[in-house]
């Protein structure tokens, strides 16, 4: 169990290092590219090492309630950047 912990951690570690090494090392576009693909592993690496998020079929419930919980911050988010948006575009 605790090296379980180890190597979310260690995994967690090397995915936060990454995006400051390739920032200093590289100058271009590449950067946004490594930083969201950084991103989203350290998303998974949390999900599955330390909130035990499983894919079995007796943990359905907290896969549909996780679904629907990043729904509505979709649907949040997407809701906010389309407001500032319009208002942006109205006020000029």
């Amino acid at each position: 169990m605790k090296n379980k912990y180890l190597f979310g951690l260690l995994y967690s570690i090397i995915l936060t290092i990454i995006p400051f090494i390739s920032s200093v090392l590289l100058k271009s576009k590449l950067i946004i590219l490594i930083l969201i693909i950084c991103g989203i592993l350290q998303i998974i690496v949390h999900f599955f090492y330390f909130l035990d998020f499983n894919l079995y079929l007796k943990y359905k419930w907290y896969f549909i309630s996780l679904l629907f919980t990043l729904i509505i911050i979709t649907i949040l988010i997407t809701g906010s950047i389309w407001i500032m948006c319009h208002m942006y575009k109205n006020l000029l």
